[in-house]
């Protein structure tokens, strides 16, 4: 069944085309109001879009991804997010102009238990490209059932299942996670400590996907529902205007996770989901 969803504005910005997706997993994004400019208002008078998704009814999506869940949220992009597009198919088509404009936007998705929306965000990716990711984890752990999608496997399956991918670049992974890698996985990525990209960005030759988990910032900054790294929040915001701006980079995607979750123990969660609502307002101004 497709559910409802709801067009808000946003400042306008020349990086990206102006489209911002939020897939609405957990509800968090309902107490948040970086999408709608504030929680009273649907329109903040300028030619940002906003889409809010609300993916809440699908079944098995919490942190893994089964595939006729798979097969409903791809469903959902292309009635929802493609416009006039009801019989796109985001599997086979290769050539739509509406799926190029959807992935050449911004993709909020929730917290990092669906980090694995950037391997389905990435199956439609239609050319070559290089993938950069900013987590605090390698997510390329193999499935424990079967094949299955997971958030904390998504980067190993995209190396092993997208034909487009050329590279990837793992920024801010703990180097303790990163050494319990199979030697072979290992050696498939490129990754960079936070002192390593004070000096330089990662060097590709091909279109740029950037996903951030914002678990990669320290915890007295931002709250997550993942243990964090040890990165500025600032300094990451900084990165990502880097990459969005490069004009020697063109920039065909971004997706966003991080979020904590709304019934989260141990923490003040409204304080937390306000720290995230800022941030993500701060990432929409920053590209």
């Amino acid at each position: 069944m497709m559910r409802s969803c709801t067009w808000q504005t946003l400042q306008d910005n020349d990086m990206m085309n102006g489209k911002i997706t939020v897939f609405n997993f957990s509800s968090v994004y309902e107490e948040e109001s970086f999408y709608q400019g504030d929680k009273s208002s649907c329109f903040c008078g300028s030619s940002k879009e906003a889409l809010l998704l609300d993916m809440k009814d699908i079944p098995g999506t919490n942190c893994m991804c089964d595939d006729i869940a798979v097969t409903e949220i791809k469903e959902r992009i292309a009635v929802n997010c493609c416009a006039n597009n009801e019989g796109l198919n985001v599997e086979k088509e290769t050539d739509s102009a509406a799926l190029r404009d959807f992935l050449h936007g911004i993709h909020f998705i929730d917290s990092g238990n669906y980090h694995y929306m950037s391997y389905i965000l990435l199956s439609m990716v239609k050319e070559p490209f290089s993938l950069v990711v900013f987590d605090h984890h390698p997510d390329m752990q193999p499935p424990k059932f079967g094949d299955i999608l997971s958030c904390g496997g998504w980067v190993l399956k995209v190396l092993q299942d997208n034909p487009n991918v050329r590279d990837v670049h793992i920024i801010g992974a703990d180097e303790k996670l990163i050494s319990e890698l199979p030697k072979e996985d290992r050696a498939r990525v490129s990754f960079y400590t936070l002192d390593d990209i004070k000096t330089g960005r990662p060097k590709t030759e091909y279109p740029v996907y950037l996903s951030v988990d914002k678990d990669v910032v320290k915890r007295e900054e931002l709250i997550t529902n993942w243990d964090q790294g040890e990165m500025n929040a600032y300094d990451l915001l900084g990165c990502i205007r880097e990459l969005a701006s490069d004009p020697e980079r063109k920039l065909i995607g971004i997706d966003i996770c991080g979020e904590c979750a709304p019934d989260q123990e141990g923490i003040d969660v409204g304080a937390a989901i306000a720290g995230n609502d800022e941030f993500n307002r701060l990432v929409i101004d920053t590209i």
